[in-house]
């Protein structure tokens, strides 16, 4: 875009609560003498837009252009308009909203005090035949729309009497319209948009529809992300609220679990709230266009009952269109239904880029993307939308190698929440985006970020070679939830601090940069020397007795080969000594059930992960889950911890990745240096008849699917995509006829058990 044109708004009044200022309609018109063989808009807004070119909408998705810090990056969207172009006048026509720019629902994170915050703002230019024929330095003329108040957390007003019929029409007249203003050009870097637009993939129906003492609820079966849609035979002026939610309390439908801040107090229904006032026709309706929600169930107010028609509010399902990259299926289904879960959640909390939650915050938490990367990865099309926000997050580091635990953000979060376990993004995600999708590109892009991080983690080294800053294993099961945790934050930290190591240096090897690898091999075996003078003792400390702390240190290579067999007898310690129950928080999880598997009790962590009758994904599905729960101890109709706890976060989510990569045996690239390898290593679970996987990779589709054929007999089918080669290894005294190798095509393969364990 040619951002010598001007940006533009409708005024310089900004929105507040307590303040409203409608968002703002503008239109411009131009003339064509003739039809042009190519024509092209280029638009963006701070923050969001709907575009219109002679009354037909034209906006690419939902939440356009980006949700960002505009100092640091400005989007922006092209068009091919030439469809929608006519002989002589045509219009275009904007509807602003406020987006990131005034995102005053953010106040809890300082979002309130931005330094970008001002009314919404766009700049444009329509192009025929390679030339300028309209751009925002031309007469644009505004008014108010009927949204009277928007914020993508709190919600939106919307008055139906204030529509203005025709306002995008070449035809209309706009001559009692006000000028657009100048207005102060953003100073982030301009990017064009080449990653997934926000759109609707679902519309359902309510399950069920019950009345209330103050409301009609509809329940539409999920916990998803998205809008409700409203259709409705009104009256003039009637006013109806919608507050979407995503628990019943006693047979009541509520907001306190998902309530933060000022919201907290007692009543408040601000938050997820929409208002519309019916202009007295039949079958008026309203979707909002500037805001989404994480909910399950609507609360209807303000409707008769001969209202309450089945059809009165749908739920339009959202997210970014990102492709499905991953499956898994078996005989148990409560697995099944976990997988189905994350995905939901997966869905639901990425819009353009992964949040920790789709109602309460929306807030990019660095934390939560890094523990979800190998799931993204496995399940969903995502590389292009990681790389974009990646960016972002080099955006905000700091001279020093900080980074914030929110991205955007516009100052907080680098004092509190960021730290060696949520900083790892900057590492995780390029490592994974490699492995899976053999992008080198990123880890060129990120190389230098990565290098001046570490310089970073260095400088917060403790005087004992420990590293102790920022947030512990988080949800820690058994506690009240949040920061409340059994194991030392410097026993997770110096942990993460060692794998930010780790696959520093694996992305340096590949990129051939010899003396960042060596240095980043360097502080990776201080780390280690510092765990293993202060943790690595066995007996270990009482202090790292912990299933989160000794599976971590297995896996991360603190011990000595000859001194895993006493860890690993402290670990089973740790998980039979509380009958096989989970205690970990969302760090420990990932690192449990993969050393317990390696370790020959793949069916304990199978037991641990799914019991329904202990604190498990398997209770989860049993309390009628249909999205992952931010703290998993949750009883079934409420929550039984006391402190706030959402019902749709995606960082528990690990566990698809470890279904498709442990119980069917995916294991892409697992090496690291060979994007096209994909080694078999299948645990076959006990309690299980049969499960199968798939997963696109950059050279076609792996397919791995195992049953059982009688007691000690399992046949396996495995689809190798053309280019891809790799080798076969089972587990616990199953043994297969023929080699090891595998090569591409179709592999039908008996496995027998010789002996058991």
């Amino acid at each position: 875009m040619d951002f010598s044109m001007p940006f533009i708004a409708a005024t310089k009044e900004f929105a507040d609560y307590g303040r409203e200022v409608p968002a703002p309609y503008l239109r411009g018109k131009f003339a064509l003498k003739k039809l042009p063989s190519s024509a092209k808009l280029t638009v963006t807004a701070l923050g969001f837009y709907d575009v219109y070119l002679n009354g037909i909408r034209i906006t690419k998705g939902i939440l356009a252009p980006y949700i960002c810090n505009p100092d640091q990056v400005v989007v922006y969207d092209e068009y091919d308009i030439l469809p929608f172009l006519r002989e002589g006048e045509n219009v275009l026509g904007l509807i602003l909203g406020n987006g990131f720019t005034n995102n005053f629902g953010g106040y809890v994170w300082d979002f309130d005090k931005a330094s970008f915050r001002a009314a919404p703002k766009t700049a444009f230019c329509v192009e025929a035949d390679g030339k300028r024929v309209f751009t925002s330095a031309d007469a644009v003329k505004t008014a108010p729309s009927p949204i009277v108040r928007d914020d993508f957390r709190e919600g939106e007003i919307y008055d139906a009497r204030r529509e203005i019929a025709g306002w995008n029409l070449p035809e209309f007249d706009d001559s009692g319209w006000k000028n657009a203003i100048s207005a102060s050009a953003p100073s982030g870097r301009r990017v064009a948009a080449d990653f997934e637009p926000v759109r609707e993939y679902k519309r359902r129906r309510a399950v069920r529809i019950f009345a209330l003492e103050d409301g009609i609820v509809y329940d539409f079966g999920v916990n998803a992300a998205g809008v409700p849609v409203l259709k409705i035979d009104g009256r003039p002026g009637q006013q109806v609220e919608l507050i979407c939610g995503e628990w019943l309390r006693n047979g009541k439908m509520d907001t306190e679990n998902i309530r933060f801040g000022g919201r907290e107090r007692a009543g408040c229904d601000d938050i997820q709230r929409i208002v519309y006032i019916c202009k007295g026709e039949k079958g008026e309706g309203f979707a909002p266009c500037f805001s989404y929600y994480g909910f399950r169930y609507v609360k209807v107010r303000g409707i008769d009952p001969a209202q309450a028609a089945e059809d009165l509010v749908v739920m339009s399902e959202q997210s970014s269109a990102l492709a499905r990259m991953g499956d898994f299926y078996c005989s148990d289904a409560s697995a099944n239904t976990t997988f189905k879960n994350t995905l939901r959640s997966d869905y639901a909390n990425f819009f353009y880029y992964p949040t920790d939650c789709p109602h309460r915050e929306k807030n990019g938490w660095t934390g939560d993307a890094a523990l979800s990367a190998e799931q993204f990865m496995l399940l969903l099309g995502c590389e292009k939308s990681l790389r974009m926000w990646l960016s972002c997050i080099r955006d905000g580091q700091k001279e020093n190698g900080a980074i914030s635990c929110i991205v955007p953000t516009s100052g907080w979060g680098y004092e509190w929440g960021s730290g060696p376990s949520w900083d790892a993004v900057l590492v995780r995600l390029p490592y994974y985006l490699y492995r899976y999708r053999g992008c080198r590109a990123v880890l060129e892009e990120n190389a230098d970020a990565i290098a001046k991080y570490l310089g970073f983690l260095r400088s917060i080294v403790r005087a004992d070679g420990l590293i102790e800053y920022g947030l512990g294993d988080w949800c820690q099961i058994g506690t009240r939830g949040g920061g409340e945790h059994w194991t030392p934050v410097y026993v997770t930290d110096t942990l993460a601090g060692m794998d930010i190591c780790d696959k520093a240096a694996k992305i340096y090897r590949v990129l051939g940069q010899k003396e960042r690898e060596e240095e980043a091999h360097a502080l990776w075996l201080q780390l280690r020397a510092a765990m293993r003078k202060t943790c690595g003792a066995l007996p270990p400390p009482r202090s790292c007795r912990t299933q989160t702390a000794l599976s971590m240190m297995i896996a991360a290579g603190v011990y000595e080969e000859n001194e895993l067999p006493d860890a690993f007898c402290w670990l089973v310690d740790s998980v039979c000594g509380v009958q096989n129950r989970l205690l970990v928080g969302v760090f420990g999880i990932q690192s449990l059930l993969r050393v317990l598997c390696e370790q020959g009790m793949a069916d304990t962590a199978y037991e641990m992960a799914m019991a329904p009758d202990r604190v498990s994904y398997g209770a989860m599905v049993a309390g009628g889950a249909t999205s992952l729960w931010e703290i998993p101890h949750i009883a079934g109709n409420g929550i039984s911890t006391g402190g706030v706890a959402s019902l749709n976060h995606h960082f528990w989510g690990d566990i698809a990745a470890w279904y498709i990569t442990y119980i069917a045996g995916i294991r892409v690239n697992e090496q690291f240096f060979d994007p096209s390898r994909v080694d078999i290593s299948p645990y076959f679970i006990e309690k299980l008849a049969y499960a199968q996987a798939s997963h696109r990779t950059p050279l076609g589709t792996v397919l791995v699917s195992w049953q059982r054929t009688g007691e000690n007999e399992i046949e396996m089918f495995i689809s190798l995509p053309a280019g891809a080669h790799g080798t076969l290894a089972l587990h616990g005294g199953w043994e297969c006829e023929g080699g090891a190798a595998l090569l591409p095509g179709n592999t039908v393969i008996k496995a027998v058990r010789r002996a058991t364990f």
